[in-house]
């Protein structure tokens, strides 16, 4: 008479086989789900960074009356490192300033007959940018914001 079945010794080695096989698969699931979650998060920083620079290049690509720098004297701006603040006239008459405080991208809109500020850290700019995205360097280069010479307005 044969019994027929599995051993103690037998069944422990296959349950210890499967948990050793269970552990490390567990151990590449929960990998592939920290590098999907940080993916994820470093698309929507990029996503933000690019929504704000696309809101600036359109706004800017409209506008007129272009100043580096001061939005009282300003002007060209064309030479050494450039200005991390813009302030222009926006294709619909409002007055607009972006410029660079602590890392993130700052605007500012006022009405036509309103006055922009020159101090990024005001509390009448907004944030275009996430906190999240750290921006290191900001330079504007103006050229032909005089409407008195011939050179067609640049901004880069």
């Amino acid at each position: 008479m044969l019994k027929r079945g599995f051993t103690l010794i037998e069944l422990l080695v296959s349950v210890g086989i499967f948990t050793v096989v269970m552990v490390i698969a567990l151990g590449a699931l929960l990998a592939m789900s920290e590098a999907d979650r940080k993916a994820q998060t470093l698309k929507t920083i990029v996503n933000n960074l690019n929504f704000g620079l696309e809101s600036m290049s359109r706004t800017i690509r409209t506008g007129y009356d272009y100043k580096c720098g001061d939005p009282t004297t300003g002007g060209d701006c064309t030479s050494g490192s450039g200005d991390d603040y813009l302030a222009f006239t926006a294709a619909s008459g409002q007055k607009v300033a972006y410029c660079l405080d602590a890392g993130v991208i700052k605007r500012q809109i006022v009405a036509s007959a309103g006055t922009l500020n020159s101090s990024c850290s005001a509390s009448v700019f907004q944030a275009l940018t996430a906190p999240d995205v750290i921006i290191e360097k900001l330079n504007f280069f103006v050229s032909g914001s005089s409407r008195l010479d011939t050179v067609q307005p640049r901004v880069t």
